[in-house]
């Protein structure tokens, strides 16, 4: 994996768009220019936004965060999630006493999510369900009478420091990405 800081980020970019290495036999100056490192960084972080969302797995950095995620139980066993703010998608959750963790994650408003809203049909700990409503996630679900608390919160994370975290796989989409 590679870690990247912003300038180690801008000059990789510049090495990609062959603006590196620099000629140092010629100087040329503007003063009516775009500020090209900011215009590189701009399109870098779009990228990396774009990778994180929705790029492979094995490329990106991967975080357990279920320290960071705060729970609330509904009378019904239906448990709300809130994600930690760095977590830019889930990868897999698990609630203690399920049987199985849940790695497909349901949109709101779908099927799996509609049938979440009856307890005859609604996940358990044989088959648990989460819906991914973005900041947050519903869980389905626990025994009334069960204190929810999470095994596993396994997430898509941004990393901290503005930092650029990601498989050298990741980068020949960068390329089309950097080039307008």
């Amino acid at each position: 994996m590679l870690n990247l800081n912003e300038s180690e980020m801008l000059a990789l970019c510049k090495r990609v768009m062959k603006l590196e290495p620099v000629r140092r036999d010629c100087t040329v100056e503007r003063d009516d220019g775009i500020d090209i490192d900011a215009w590189i960084m701009m399109r870098a972080r779009s990228w990396y936004a774009q990778l994180l969302m929705e790029g492979p797995l094995e490329w990106l950095p991967v975080e357990d965060v279920k320290d960071e995620v705060a729970l609330t139980a509904s009378a019904d066993g239906a448990v709300k999630a809130v994600v930690a703010p760095r977590c830019v998608r889930p990868v897999e959750w698990q609630l203690e006493g399920w049987h199985t963790s849940v790695s497909d994650f349901a949109a709101p408003g779908s099927n799996a999510d509609k049938l979440q809203h009856n307890p005859w049909t609604r996940g358990g700990s044989v088959r648990p369900v989460a819906v991914d409503h973005g900041g947050w996630l519903m869980l389905y679900s626990v025994a009334g009478d069960a204190v929810p608390a999470l095994a596993m919160a396994r997430c898509v994370v941004t990393p901290a420091g503005g930092r650029f975290v990601f498989h050298q796989a990741a980068l020949p989409s960068l390329e089309p990405h950097l080039v307008p």
